[in-house]
């Protein structure tokens, strides 16, 4: 694969992934994680089920929510193929609050497998804990 086409296949998916995230698009979440992830952050990692992942979104947008944050965009974004299947990406997001000067810095890290021409998340590490950095912003 180009890596041109690599570069806009990558920002596709993480547009899409935004997107859907913002208006809390289950089923379009659905297609952009396998049947079964690895998650890690500060805590560990766990294998998740995509189906429980999909139920816990709604308590993630509530934490949001109660911490005041309007909306969550993606401030920056790098990626490299790791193979012909897999490709690392770094991620950087902003959670804005209204009236807030700055954002709360969230960093995430995922794998993507490439399948045919669809891209989904096979392990995702948040660095932080979004309950702690969202208590103490």
């Amino acid at each position: 694969m180009s890596e041109l086409h690599l570069d806009s296949q990558v920002e596709a998916f993480f547009d899409a992934f935004a997107a859907a995230s913002d208006q809390l698009d289950l089923d379009r979440l659905a297609e952009l994680f396998a049947e079964t992830f690895l998650a890690a952050d500060p805590a560990g990692v766990q294998p998740v089920p995509r189906q429980a992942f999909l139920q816990a979104l709604p308590r993630r947008a509530e934490l949001f929510a109660a911490a005041g944050i309007a909306r969550v965009v993606l401030a920056d974004l790098q990626h490299q193929a790791l193979d012909d299947t897999y490709v690392l990406a770094r991620t950087d997001w902003h959670a804005e609050r209204p009236g807030a000067s700055t954002p709360v810095r969230l960093s995430s890290t995922f794998i993507l497998r490439r399948d045919t021409n669809r891209l989904q998340v096979v392990f995702y590490l948040s660095h932080q804990d979004p309950a702690r950095v969202l208590s103490v912003a």
